[in-house]
């Protein structure tokens, strides 16, 4: 417990700093604070749920703050300065162990979405082929210099698994460099500080596209054995949030279920929604995105028992000791029932 909180202290900082960075409100409808890890298409519900106005059809607006990582957003969580934010639910999971009170209240993506991308040189280095069965592509990543947001992330854990799950040590073969989200990545690799990264579109794209590297490990493709069935981002809390500010966690999962129930009933016009929320990104990028993502965005808001299992099975290859926490302390249900009952008409 005692490593928790001081990591979570020393990341407050940082997590003031951007809080406070995040853009103002007209006065009128109350304000909803989450958390961000990166500037990724990971976040494609809750950008929906935004864009189309299901926040504000709820009574609320939404201020984002991006922190930059997954233990920076726990910090923002357990001190109070966020009332939600979409997190790796391994990264509730490892909180949890650490003695962090997190609870998850809703799904936002049903597939993990971190792709290994790696330069041109490092492919030619390594010999690695798109077409290669993972197994091999995995034997061949040595010596190699891969960006992940911080020890601890996702993207950490997604690195570490894919070597652990093969019996490789990571940290024998592998120097795993913590640059930040995915904006940061894609620099380190034009810039020839990085061999490749483990992040999402739409910076995989991107870098693919231009012609600097490639993705060689994809999930999208289910070549990821070890990932199947696995969700990625869960909507994350705390009980003392629930019990402080119930409505606004309420109205959060009530406005992402609405941006499930808009793009799985009418999939053109919320791509057309949610689309200057990429503004940034071309059209290629950004339909190649959609492609891939609108598979990742949940049919319902609940959390099942299996997912949950398959999440920590998913973990326990990289944790020094098998996970412990269980799904009805580390799960509040209640809201994301309630939504699918009376939004989706599930029961």
């Amino acid at each position: 417990m005692r490593t928790f909180r001081i990591r979570a202290f020393a990341a407050g900082a940082a997590v003031l700093a951007a809080l406070a960075a995040a853009p103002a409100f007209a006065q009128g409808r109350p304000k909803i604070t989450a958390a961000q890890a990166g500037d990724g298409f990971q976040f494609l519900t809750q950008q929906l749920a935004i864009k189309a106005g299901f926040f504000e059809k709820e009574g609320y607006d939404v201020e984002i703050a991006d922190v930059g990582s997954g233990p920076r957003v726990v910090a923002a969580l357990m001190g109070g300065s966020a009332v939600y934010s979409g997190l790796g639910l391994i990264n509730l999971l490892n909180a949890r162990a650490q003695g962090g009170e997190l609870v998850a209240v809703a799904s936002e993506s049903s597939l993990i979405d971190i792709q290994l991308v790696l330069s041109n040189a490092a492919i030619a280095k390594t010999g690695i082929d798109a077409a290669m069965p993972i197994d091999e592509k995995i034997k061949r990543l040595k010596d190699l210099r891969i960006s992940i947001t911080s020890p601890g992330s996702s993207t950490d854990t997604m690195l570490r698994t894919l070597l652990r799950a093969r019996s490789i040590d990571p940290d024998q073969v592998l120097k795993v460099i913590p640059t930040g989200g995915g904006s940061n990545m894609l620099a380190a690799l034009e810039k020839g500080a990085s061999d490749g990264f483990v992040w999402g579109a739409p910076q995989t794209l991107m870098a693919a596209n231009s012609g600097i590297g490639k993705i060689v490990i994809d999930p999208f493709k289910a070549e990821v054995p070890e990932v199947k069935g696995v969700p990625y981002i869960v909507i994350t809390t705390t009980m003392d949030t629930i019990k402080k500010k119930p409505e606004m966690v309420r109205a959060t999962v009530r406005a992402m279920t609405r941006a499930m129930q808009f793009a799985r009933e009418n999939p053109e016009e919320a791509k057309k929604v949610v689309r200057p929320a990429f503004a940034e990104m071309d059209d290629k990028v950004f339909n190649q995105a959609w492609d891939n993502y609108y598979k990742a965005i949940p049919e319902t808001p609940a959390i099942s028992r299996e997912e949950f299992e398959r999440t920590k099975t998913w973990l326990n290859i990289t944790s020094k000791k098998p996970l412990t926490v269980g799904y009805d302390e580390s799960v509040y249900g209640k809201f994301a029932d309630e939504a699918a009952a009376e939004l989706l008409k599930k029961k």
